[in-house]
């Protein structure tokens, strides 16, 4: 069943150079980009705070791509910048520069804040509680080469309209790509919600592993074993116990053989993956440890699924009351308010990222870089996790086919085979510093981003700060600083 929405007028709220919609991590790096770059910036946020995932998510681990496996930086600019400020502010270690390190553990709280300083120092307009719904389209417009003059708003007021020369879509699912008719792919993946327990004795639980280390689980989640887990702990304050590494925990392995919790229950199902992300001298620990398919984004699927997950944070968090030590006197103290949506939607772009890219045994390169990554290796074959080279992320990953002026930059949204490829919070962050840069010069130049000069962006990317590759590589590309 249809209605027909009467024909109205919509009031114009504000009219910028570049429109950022989704202020996760991706889309707070792009809108710093944007003003950085000289663009008048507007960023828009369907909640009340910033950070996406990675605060309303709780999501508190910056997983460490930043350094190879030799330990030199390959993840620089803004993404490096947000990790270099939230040490200063105690809220991460200031040892997590190590390759040993799987994830930077933060305090999610502080970088709320944090990236409100930041976007402020930046100059960028700052809206909450307003989602963008479907791109202002021009009305000369086909369906073959739709171009985006903005976006519709959903405010406390009302509908509004945000007029815009570039728009950079960072909403997760590209919510305003899939509107505007670009041509999407999808791949059903899985989300979770973090919850967080406080009066955790996290000592307590390391020296049940150092006792026993012969029980932590080997190989998993950028871990590689008890003496790595140990070295985070005690010289660098960091408690990083793997994510699925309760699959390989004798302690939750023999209740759920016991009939004493159970691995699966309802349409959740890996309750036992046990993800524990904590830092000294504090007494919370994050717990990642529920999953749902996701098979739709239709609001019943979602909603069902995301209700249910908040009862079922509860079960596992009475479980490690009981049986986890160091949990004894613990409790939930903050349920995530944003889902952990891992892959759903994602764009057709103008290049595409496949796994044997991330994988190559020889360093990747793409004309259009824009950023870079340490390529992966298998643990069980070579011992580590990443190689002592990078893959180029290209620019073309961020160009939907079949509209203009526009830039989706969440990594969970880029085209990669199979999807999410690039959706760890650092990559994340060269996308959204790249989309902002180009979205900024293509306002200033009056061209669409898919005919913008690569190589004005690439100087202007490396001014920044953001790493293409070493001397020899930006010299070959003819962009040396």
């Amino acid at each position: 069943m249809y209605i027909r929405e009467p024909e109205r007028e919509i009031i114009v709220l504000d009219q910028v150079d570049v429109l950022v919609a989704g202020a996760g991590v991706s889309g707070c790096a792009a809108a710093m980009a944007a003003a950085r770059t000289g663009a008048r910036t507007l960023l828009v946020e369907r909640a009340g705070a910033l950070g996406g995932v990675a605060t309303m998510g709780l999501m508190a681990n910056i997983g460490n791509l930043f350094m190879d496996q030799q330990g030199r930086f390959v993840i620089e600019g803004i993404a490096r910048e947000v990790v270099q400020r939230l040490v200063m502010r105690g809220a991460a270690s200031d040892k997590w520069a190590s390759p040993e390190v799987p994830g930077c553990v933060i305090d999610s709280e502080q970088l709320r804040v944090l990236l409100i300083e930041m976007l402020r120092e930046a100059g960028v307009t700052v809206l909450t509680h307003v989602l963008a719904t479907r791109p202002v389209l021009a009305e000369t417009s086909t369906p073959q080469q739709r171009v985006v003059q903005g976006a519709f708003v959903e405010t406390k007021v009302g509908r509004q309209a945000i007029l815009a020369k570039q728009l950079v879509d960072t909403t997760g699912e590209a919510d305003l790509a899939s509107q505007a008719g670009a041509p999407m792919q999808w791949a059903t993946g899985t989300a979770s919600l973090e919850f967080k327990m406080a009066r955790v004795d996290l000592e307590a639980l390391y020296q049940h592993f150092r006792q026993r280390p012969e029980t932590f689980p080997v190989g998993m989640d950028h871990v590689k074993g008890f003496a790595e887990f140990e070295r985070n702990w005690v010289e660098r304050g960091i408690f990083f116990f793997p994510h699925g590494g309760g699959r390989k925990w004798d302690l939750i392995q023999r209740a759920i053989e016991q009939g004493e919790f159970e691995r699966d229950r309802g349409i959740f199902h890996g309750l036992d993956a046990a993800g524990l992300y904590g830092l000294k001298g504090q007494d919370s620990v994050i717990v990642n440890a529920n999953f749902w398919d996701i098979t739709s984004l239709k609001a019943p699927e979602l909603s069902a699924a995301e209700l249910g997950a908040q009862e079922i944070c509860y079960y596992v968090a009475d479980f490690f009351r009981r049986q986890i030590p160091g949990f004894a006197r613990a409790y939930i103290v903050q349920l995530a308010s944003d889902l952990g949506v891992r892959t759903s939607r994602a764009i057709e772009g103008a290049a595409t990222l496949t796994s044997g890219h991330l994988t190559s045994p020889h360093p990747v390169y793409f004309d259009d870089v824009i950023g870079c990554a340490p390529a992966r290796t298998r643990f069980v074959e070579s011992g580590h996790f990443v190689h002592a080279h990078t893959f180029d992320i290209p620019y073309g990953l961020m160009v939907p086919k079949e509209v203009e002026n526009l830039l989706v930059a969440s990594g969970k949204s880029a085209p990669t085979e199979p999807h999410g490829l690039v959706r760890g919070m650092s990559n994340c962050m060269v996308l959204g510093q790249a989309a902002g840069t180009a979205a900024a010069l293509a306002a200033a130049q009056d061209v669409i981003p898919r005919k913008l000069d690569i190589r004005l962006l690439q100087r202007t990317l490396v001014e920044q700060g953001a790493f293409l590759g070493n001397a020899e590589r930006l010299q070959a590309l003819k962009i040396d600083a």
